[in-house]
This record gives structure tokens, sequence and C-alpha cells, in this order.
């Protein structure tokens, strides 16, 4: 993930930061629902209705934050995003794959649980991505006997 924009620290909850970028709240209150954690850890949802051919997320300050109600707090793009307009969705690069493959014989299996074993697996691959980025990795897994 990359912030395009954070609100400052050094602002009064009741200062509008004119360099903020607008909100652009949709009218039936449609939002985009996308979710990130900043920097300090503070979780945000993007506030706005999804923009066709845009990566950009931003999230407003609700009624019971620190800033004017409706101001974006933060915005928020992925590695992949461009500004180029690509029609109804975004598509992240071309993909790649990684096969894992683990075998070993039945007398090392003892007390082995293959279900805990792959997750553990799949989540340490999946670490090594942005947050954001794992909307966009899959795992699959197979268990052979």
């Amino acid at each position: 993930m990359i912030i395009t924009y954070q609100r400052p620290a050094t602002l009064e909850a009741h200062q509008v930061d004119q360099d903020a970028p607008a909100a652009d709240l949709s009218p039936t209150g449609a939002t985009c629902g996308t979710t990130t954690v900043d920097v300090i850890g503070i979780p945000w949802s993007c506030s706005r209705a999804p923009h066709l051919g845009q990566d950009e997320h931003r999230a407003a300050i609700t009624a019971a934050g620190d800033g004017p109600t409706g101001a974006v707090a933060i915005a928020w793009t992925y590695q992949y995003a461009t500004d180029a307009q690509h029609g109804d969705v975004d598509q992240a690069a071309p993909t790649q794959s990684i096969t894992v493959t683990l075998s070993f014989p039945d007398r090392a299996a003892h007390g082995i649980n293959a279900a805990a074993l792959i997750r553990s697996m799949v989540d340490a691959g999946l670490g090594h991505f942005w947050e954001g980025d794992q909307d966009d990795v899959t795992a699959s897994s197979t268990a052979t006997t």
C-alpha cells in the first residue's frame, strides 16, 4: 500500500487541510469498503463510492474522529496502480505463481496436523505482501497421502 495523503497531525481538530483531496462522498451513501491500517495502527475504511478506473481509496473523518467530519483523513493506493484509465476495473500487473511441495515419509508425519501446517505455510507467504495486495493474492493447497 502507498499512502498518497495523510492528514497532518499538527492540525487542530476543527482545522480543514487545504491540501486534502476531495472526499468524493456518494449522495446515496455508497462506500467502497476497502480497508487499511495507517502507519500508527489506526484502521480506516474507504468512505467514498467505487470510482471506475481509479485505484485511490479515501477515508473521511467520522463524527467521532479527530478532525472535521467528512474531511479526508487518509488516501491510499497500491503499488501496481497507474494513472491510466482502464475501463470498469483496474487490474493488477501480470501474475506470478509460486509452488511449494513438502514431501515427507509417513513415519515423520506422526503428530502433524496437515491443515495447520498448510495454514502456517500460506500465512508465512502472505506475510511478504502489502496488506492491500492480499486482496489480490490467492492461495490454494492440496494434501495427498
